[in-house]
């Protein structure tokens, strides 16, 4: 209730002199919010929850049923003055609770009130439902029973003696899934093929049942109550959920914490039992099993549980530490308020917030909240679309009337019928037709920078693969990768034993073959020419084992920039011959091989001298100027680079059956363009990017529904 509520009000006679209570199923109970002492008042039967005032609670004890509204507010007026409820916050919170039928009173029952409540109720259910098809819940079973059972377990579990083992546990799986990351990563890119789905399903719903549990037996083990168990229904996908809303009455904000983290504590315990399952297993379906519990609670975990613009355990956790219940609803209730006071001119407006940085706070999260669960509707929806067409239509429809239609009815309705705007109306329904057409204007006729992009490598016109000579030991690296180097500066010095050996005894046949030569001289020169034939061939030899031995220093092959980021760690390791060990490259030639979709390439060919950029990943800050721009008429099937590749997580689709990577699934048109100034940007050999062509301007709705036709194309050759 707000805390400037009016001390009169004109509506006080229609209560003043009705007798009532709160019935004998609601309890009451003291809570901590943000260090102030607030009451929560909750009913054991429909299991809601109402946060009163210290004012409030004493005039509800006070309603003893043989006292009237009027006689036991006065009581209150004469035991604390200043903190006692005024005559509008009372009208409020006895509206509230007589709505949600939590009081009697010695009079004759209404029934058909009751009855249209109960239809209203009914009603609402109903219309949340088609709100939220796309997030349907069906109770199923009541776990309260089975919880006591197995409480002295759960007990232990969320014990501190069960948080040391859990983050014991935890460390040492993380060790082992660091030193296997490699083999983690590669394993991913086969989680959604045809034959593991079946697998991914069932580890993904029994690793949700346990995550389920948790937050159950971290209730219970705090005396909350759980009785609703049962499917949520999450984009047509069956998912186990728990209804845990009796630990919104407990005291401690710990305890409220605990229980929203619960389901994650247990999940990521059983993905660190998981880890050591696969990584002691070969391949099989244990193995398979035990990867796809580590995949579904790392991605469940870090996308959805922890996310707190989402309704998921993170939404509570942000809740509780941030002392902002019910954060959603006031969200939206705070950005409602403000349209109302700064676009429609209401003068007396209640905003839901105590303070300015509480209002900034509710109203970031109100926006963010919505923008983030409207792009994952879009990713939810094209996942479903990618494997199942029909069903993925089939929930586009659904959720978007459910995301966008629903809410504009709601909002026609909120302007055509709300009290408060009664002498507002009018400017509010003109200021909201006038911000649709301010809005639809813009997207529809604003001329608007038009865009292409195209992901690309950088590459340099000079440069020279600098390969070991011969095998050897590295035992010196002379210049350091970055630096400047002149033809025939050393790059490393290089050692080998067996080499030496080599041309020692390589240099003992040469002695060895001069002296029989000049034996056979003084004897009149029998055998001379077969000698001779002999000394050649060991001097051919130590010829070219000396030829080796200068291998073993590496010299640049020409001026430029040496390459070699691992150029420290070859430091005595053994180098076989032909090795690459670096580049060295011309920074003044880089260039960069743009891969251009079809679908893009007659915008290209239409603006030859279209402006464009370079963007590198890491460095987004930092603008790459372009000097020219090449566009290959003909049409490309081989990518410049396998790190382009959707094999390498690149963004170009390619083959599935070619080894290498590099054939891409569709043709594609290449671009060739010379780097300008790159001012503070590092220019890598090899590096991937983005280039950006600015093809004139268009309006934003007619780009994005091209973009939109491209996408259908492109994903479903409709």
């Amino acid at each position: 209730m707000p805390a400037d509520a009016s001390m009169f009000s004109e509506s006080w006679h229609r209560i003043a002199g009705e007798r009532t209570q709160l019935r004998p199923s609601v309890d009451i109970r003291r809570q901590q919010y943000r260090g102030e002492l607030w009451y929560v008042v909750r009913d054991e039967f429909t299991n809601t929850f109402y946060r009163i005032r210290p004012g409030a609670r004493r005039f509800l004890l006070h309603l003893s049923g043989r006292r009237t509204v009027e006689e036991a507010w006065r009581r209150c007026l004469r035991e604390d003055p200043a903190g006692a409820p005024g005559q509008t916050e009372i009208i409020q919170l006895l509206a509230q609770l007589h709505h949600a039928s939590l009081l009697q009173s010695d009079l004759p029952p209404d029934s058909r009130r009751l009855f249209e409540r109960l239809r209203e109720h009914q009603q609402a259910q109903v219309r949340n439902t088609l709100a939220s098809v796309l997030y349907l819940r069906l109770p199923l079973w009541n776990p309260d029973r089975f919880l006591r059972r197995l409480l002295p377990v759960a007990r232990v579990i969320f014990s501190w003696f069960g948080f040391a083992v859990w983050v014991a546990v935890g460390l040492m799986a993380a060790k082992v899934a660091i030193d296997h990351r490699e083999q983690l990563f590669d394993r991913s890119q086969q989680v959604l093929a045809p034959g593991n789905l079946a697998l991914l399903f069932g580890a993904f719903f029994v690793t949700k049942v346990l995550h389920e549990f948790g937050h159950a037996f971290a209730c219970r083990v705090f005396g909350g109550e759980v009785h609703t168990m049962g499917i949520m229904l999450l984009v047509f996908s069956p998912v186990p959920y728990v209804d845990v809303t009796a630990s919104w009455a407990f005291r401690e904000r710990w305890k409220r914490v605990w229980v929203g983290a619960g389901g994650m504590y247990v999940e990521l315990f059983i993905a660190a039992l998981a880890v050591f399952v696969w990584s002691r297993t070969g391949a099989g379906v244990l193995n398979s099993i035990a990867y796809n519990v580590i995949f579904v609670a790392s991605v469940s975990t870090l996308v959805f549980n922890l996310n707190p613009l989402l309704r998921f355990d993170g939404y509570y956790i942000l809740s509780d530490l941030a002392d902002a219940p019910n954060l959603h609803q006031r969200s939206r209730t705070q950005l409602t308020s403000w349209a109302e006071r700064f676009l429609f001119g209401l003068k007396q407006v209640a905003t839901p917030a105590a303070t300015r940085q509480e209002a900034a706070f509710l109203g970031v999260f109100g926006i963010a909240s919505t923008i983030y669960r409207c792009i994952v509707f879009v990713l939810i929806i094209l996942f479903v679309a990618d494997k199942f067409f029909g069903l993925g239509l089939v929930a586009a429809v659904v959720g978007g009337v459910s995301l966008f239609i629903v809410p504009v009815v709601q909002y026609a309705r909120y302007l055509a019928g709300e009290p408060r705007l009664e002498r507002q109306r009018s400017r509010a329904v003109a200021v909201t037709l006038g911000a649709a057409v301010v809005v639809l204007g813009f997207l529809a006729f604003f001329p608007w920078p038009n865009h292409t992009y195209a992901p690309g490598m950088l590459r340099t016109k000079d440069e020279a693969r600098v390969v070991a000579g011969t095998d050897g030991y590295v035992v010196e690296t002379v210049a350091v990768s970055g630096q400047h180097v002149a033809a025939g500066d050393l790059l490393f010095r290089l050692a080998s034993p067996e080499l030496d050996f080599q041309i020692t005894a390589a240099e003992a046949r040469v002695r060895q073959v001069r002296l029989q030569e000049n034996v056979a001289l003084e004897k009149g020169g029998a055998g001379i020419r077969v000698l001779q034939r002999r000394r050649e061939a060991a001097e051919g030899e130590l010829a070219n084992l000396t030829r080796r031995h200068r291998d073993l220093e590496i010299r640049a092959p020409l001026a430029g920039l040496w390459v070699s980021p691992r150029a420290r760690d070859l430091v005595g390791e053994l180098v076989a011959r032909g090795r690459p060990l670096g580049d060295v490259i011309d920074p003044a030639t880089f260039e960069f091989v743009a891969v251009i979709a079809q679908d893009d390439s007659s915008r290209l060919f239409a603006h030859p001298n279209a402006p464009a950029e370079i963007r590198l990943p890491g460095q987004a800050g930092r603008v790459i100027a372009v000097s020219r721009v090449e566009l290959i008429p003909g049409r490309q099937s081989h990518l410049p680079t396998a790190a382009l590749g959707w094999n390498a997580n690149g963004p170009v689709k390619v083959q599935p059956n070619d080894p290498d990577g590099v054939m891409t699934a569709e043709p594609y048109f290449k671009a060739i363009a010379g780097v300008g100034n790159p001012g503070e940007a590092a220019l890598l050999q090899g590096q991937t990017g983005y280039i950006r062509f600015t093809t004139g301007t268009e309006p934003l709705l007619r780009q994005g529904w091209r973009r939109f036709r491209q996408m259908l194309q492109q994903r479903y050759q409709i």
